[in-house]
């Protein structure tokens, strides 16, 4: 008995450790295991939507992944409340959840009539055992079995309240230089019933361009006050290289070649996809292009539900007129691989033909991508890309008002400003 209770304070304590420990660290999103691919959080039923939903409004984000492994898993999950530069909160998990702490997703699927098989694994949220009640930025932990230690994937949402009106227009910089910041963000919150007297020391503005790549400006100085409306114009921190509008490619049908896809063959029971070669665009002339700003669509012809229709694919990328001897390293990046530059999606140059070239297993569908150079200098996206006044961007704006009294971040309004759109 008394062995019994030294354990369970012993839990007490690693456990408040651990949770004090996380304060200082920002968490990152991630995949675990190699084996899960094509990891997507959205609004329910909006693929190509941000993951962020209106507090206490009955919007769901859904959470979508598979499993190459096949067969069926127990994997469970739990939430990390945030402060606005991704760090844990100060708030206990039951100061922002309301039901159950850890829960267990349920809805699974195995692929249908797929060459290659895997499971499809769903979850919701909020949902019947679980319903965040507070704003702001949350961690997803997906773990294996009931271990939280044994991570397999992590993402972030955010929960808005909703509480100010954010309106906002990009302004053209700078439109003759190829290497400076030649897109200045300007914004008009008009904060409502809401007071807020001292923006410098309370609100903090966050901005995604084209759904990755955060930057948060702390301690922003408005242009100007008057009433409810707090202005932020030509403010030198947020200015941004527009870059280009990206490669893309339609991989839904194996029938025929889609948009830039030079063949497709048949070996070895998959399908292989050859893309059409691309090249350097740093001194090519703008040219506009409809493209997903960075995402990804699951799809495939001819099915009800591509989630579990869709098969996964082997696609090749080709880059030419990128130097061989550059000091560095060229990557596949993409919204399917979280933009980062692994191992796994870096390019390798081919001498005798003198490109450079990478095959991934890709799920079908619509893809962007871009080719990223990262050298000792540290991550270069225009290197090679081109950066244009003219190119149309989503900016996404998400502020917060850091609540002393609740001792966290609120996150009390976003939206989406597209670059190309005059919104006053």
């Amino acid at each position: 008995m008394y062995q019994n209770k030294i354990q369970f304070y012993i839990l007490i304590i690693a456990g408040v450790l651990v949770h004090f420990l996380a304060q200082s660290q920002s968490l990152e999103e991630k995949v675990k295991w190699k084996n899960i691919r094509t990891v997507k959080i959205h609004k329910a039923d909006e693929p190509l939507s941000p993951p962020v939903i209106a507090l206490h409004s009955g919007e769901k984000l859904t959470l979508r992944f598979d499993d190459m492994e096949g067969g069926t898993k127990t994997f469970s999950y739990k939430l990390i409340h945030c402060d606005a530069d991704w760090t844990p909160s100060e708030l206990f998990e039951s100061d922002y959840i309301s039901g159950q702490l850890n829960g267990e997703i349920y809805t699974s699927q195995r692929s249908f009539n797929t060459l290659m098989d895997y499971t499809h694994y769903e979850l919701n949220i909020p949902n019947e055992t679980m319903k965040p009640t507070r704003s702001g930025n949350y961690m997803l932990l997906v773990y294996a079995g009931y271990n939280p230690s044994d991570t397999v994937l992590t993402r972030k949402f955010r929960i808005s309240e909703k509480r100010i009106n954010i309106k906002g227009e990009i302004e053209r910089i700078n439109r003759m230089s190829r290497n400076k910041p030649n897109q200045e963000l300007n914004l008009t919150l008009r904060t409502g019933g809401m007071q807020i007297n001292d923006p410098y020391n309370n609100l903090k503005i966050s901005v995604e361009k084209n759904y990755h790549g955060e930057k948060l400006f702390e301690q922003l100085t408005p242009s100007s006050m008057s009433g409810n409306r707090i202005n932020y114009q030509m403010n030198k921190k947020m200015v941004f290289k527009g870059g280009n509008e990206y490669h893309h490619f339609n991989s839904k049908t194996t029938d025929y070649a889609g948009e830039h896809i030079k063949k497709i063959n048949f070996i070895r029971n998959n399908f292989h996809f050859q893309l059409n070669t691309d090249q350097d665009r740093t001194f090519q002339q703008y040219q506009i292009k409809k493209d997903l700003n960075g995402r990804f669509r699951v799809d495939s012809e001819n099915t009800d539900d591509p989630d579990t229709e869709a098969d996964y694919v082997y696609v090749y990328f080709t880059l030419k007129d990128a130097t061989s001897t550059a000091e560095g390293k060229f990557y596949v990046t993409g919204a399917f691989n979280n933009w980062q530059c692994k191992p796994e999606n870096r390019m390798i140059y081919n001498s005798e033909s003198q490109v450079f070239e990478k095959r991934l297993l890709l799920k079908q569908g619509y893809y962007d991508f871009k080719y990223m150079f990262k050298s000792a200098e540290g991550l270069q996206p225009y290197y090679i890309s081109g950066n244009h006044y003219q190119t149309e961007n989503d900016y996404l704006v998400y502020v917060y008002y850091t609540d002393y009294s609740e001792g966290y971040d609120r996150l009390i309004g976003h939206t989406v400003i597209n670059s190309s759109e005059k919104v006053y």
